[in-house]
C-alpha cells in the first residue's frame, strides 16, 4: 500500500515547495482587477500628467507669472523640457505612497492569510505584486504622462523632441519605480505596519541624499540615484557604472529577501 501523507497540511507544504510559482496566474488575475477596479491607478494617472504638463510648460508659465529670469534659464528645446520634470523624487514618492499597503492592507482584512489557504504559493504572491504593480505604475505614471509631455512639447515647441533620447531615458527610467515597488513589497512581507513601511521607505530615499554630500560614493551606489542615471545615459552624459550594479544587487537582495521573509510569516 502507499503510504499516504500524514495530513493534508504537509502535502500543500510539498506542493508549494515543489512548485514555486503556484498560483501565478490567479494572483495576477486579482491582482490587476484591483488596481483596475479601484481609484489608485486613476489618482496615480491623473497627478503624473499634471506634473508632466507642468514641467513641460515650465519656460511658459515663468514668463506668464513674471519670472522672467528664471524663464530664461530654461531653453524652448522640445527634448529639453520633456525630460525637465523627471528627476526621480516625484515618481518615488508616488510610488511609495501607492505601493506601501499592497501586503498590509489585506494582511489586516485577514485576505492574505485566506489566499494563501488556496493552491496559490508565497513566492507567487510575491511575484504578482510586484509584477503587477511594476507594470501599472510605470504605465499610469510613466510612459503615458511621457506620450503626453511629448505629444504637448510638439505642438508648443513646434517640433518633436530627439524621440532616440527620450525613448532611452524612458526604458531605463522604469528602474527607479521597480526599486521602490521591490521595496515597499520587501518592507510589506515583514513589517505589519503601512506607517512602518512607509517611514522606512521614506528613509531609504532620502538617507542616500545626506551621505552622499559627505561621502559622494554613496550616490554613485545607491539604487536611489538610477533615476539620474538614466537621465545622464540618455544625454550621453558622464554616468557611474556603480549606480546599476548598485540597483541590481539591491533588487535581487530586495525580492529574495522579500520571498524568505514572506514563506516563514504567521498570517
Amino acid at each position: 500500500m502507499t503510504a499516504q501523507p500524514a495530513t493534508l497540511g504537509s502535502a500543500t507544504v510539498r506542493s508549494r515547495r515543489g512548485r514555486p510559482f503556484l498560483g501565478l496566474g490567479t494572483v495576477v488575475r486579482k491582482e490587476l482587477t484591483e488596481w483596475v477596479r479601484g481609484p489608485k491607478a486613476l489618482i496615480i494617472l491623473g497627478v503624473s500628467v499634471l506634473g508632466a504638463v507642468f514641467m513641460t510648460l515650465i519656460p511658459f508659465i515663468a514668463a506668464a507669472t513674471g519670472e522672467a529670469e528664471s524663464a530664461g534659464l530654461l531653453t524652448h528645446d522640445p527634448t529639453t523640457n520633456v525630460l525637465l520634470g523627471w528627476t526621480g523624487q516625484t515618481v518615488a514618492l508616488i510610488a511609495i505612497l501607492s505601493t506601501m499597503a499592497l501586503l498590509s492592507t489585506e494582511r489586516d482584512r485577514g485576505t492574505l492569510a485566506w489566499t494563501l489557504t488556496n493552491p496559490v504559493s508565497p513566492t507567487s504572491v510575491i511575484a504578482a505584486k510586484f509584477g503587477v504593480a511594476l507594470v501599472v505604475f510605470a504605465t499610469a505614471a510613466v510612459i503615458l504622462p511621457m506620450l503626453v509631455s511629448i505629444g504637448l512639447a510638439a505642438i508648443v515647441y513646434g517640433g518633436l523632441p530627439d524621440l532616440r533620447v527620450v525613448g532611452t531615458f524612458l526604458g531605463l527610467f522604469v528602474a527607479l519605480p521597480a526599486f521602490y515597488i521591490a521595496l515597499t513589497v520587501a518592507l510589506g512581507a515583514g513589517v505589519k505596519s503601512t506607517v512602518g513601511v512607509a517611514g522606512i521607505a521614506f528613509a531609504v530615499m532620502f538617507l542616500p541624499q545626506v551621505l552622499g554630500g559627505l561621502l559622494p560614493i554613496v550616490n554613485e551606489l545607491s539604487p536611489t540615484s538610477i533615476g539620474s542615471w538614466a537621465l545622464a545615459m540618455a544625454k550621453g552624459q558622464p554616468a557611474s557604472v556603480l549606480t546599476p550594479i548598485g540597483w541590481a544587487i539591491s533588487m535581487v537582495v530586495l525580492l529574495v529577501g522579500a520571498k524568505l521573509v514572506f514563506d516563514r510569516q504567521e498570517l
